[in-house]
């Protein structure tokens, strides 16, 4: 495992500052908050059933694909189609990725998200883009805000792919994200 960057910790002018803003979307204040801001409740006819059966989440196995079966493959992709439309969600599995890249990218993103916001908006993604930071979405709706927090990247299969993330990240975040990318 590589080590983890020290991240810069706010200042006390920074958490002062965070607090005075108008409502913005920042678990690491809100967490502590014992009530919930009212832009982040919702009607009760639109939250979630306690008695809603458990979603049987779909496994997606590349084993077969990957080893360069066609009959593999072609099951894989119906099986994609199928999540995706059914669920629009799956579970990868056998995938060739080591778990220790796994766990280092879950490592690292725990403490991208343990950052105080000032520091995430440094990567806040702009309107038209595709990879960047974006908490709640409180610049587009008023109400039944979503409590979450993103960090988006697209994919390319382009020459210089390998390095989009690190080159994003050291160029909005500084340097030291460079293991992190």
């Amino acid at each position: 495992m590589h080590p983890i960057p020290i991240m810069p910790q706010p200042s006390n002018q920074e958490i002062k500052e965070q607090d005075q803003h108008p409502l913005v979307f920042d678990a690491s204040v809100l967490r502590h908050q014992l009530h919930i801001p009212s832009q982040f409740i919702w009607p009760d006819e639109e939250k979630a059933c306690l008695d809603e059966p458990e979603l049987q989440v779909p496994f997606i196995d590349l084993g077969g694909f990957l080893s360069g079966d066609p009959l593999a493959a072609a099951e894989a992709s119906r099986l994609v189609g199928e999540a995706c439309q059914k669920h629009g969600f799956f579970l990868v599995v056998n995938h060739g990725i080591q778990q220790q890249l796994i766990s280092d990218a879950h490592l690292y993103m725990d403490h991208f998200f343990a950052l105080p916001l000032s520091h995430k908006q440094r990567a806040q993604r702009m309107p038209g883009e595709h990879c960047g930071y974006a908490s709640s979405f409180t610049g587009r709706f008023s109400s039944k805000l979503p409590w979450k927090e993103t960090l988006s990247f697209q994919y390319s299969a382009r020459n210089n792919s390998p390095t989009l993330v690190k080159d994003y990240l050291c160029d909005k975040m500084g340097k030291e994200f460079h293991q992190f990318g």
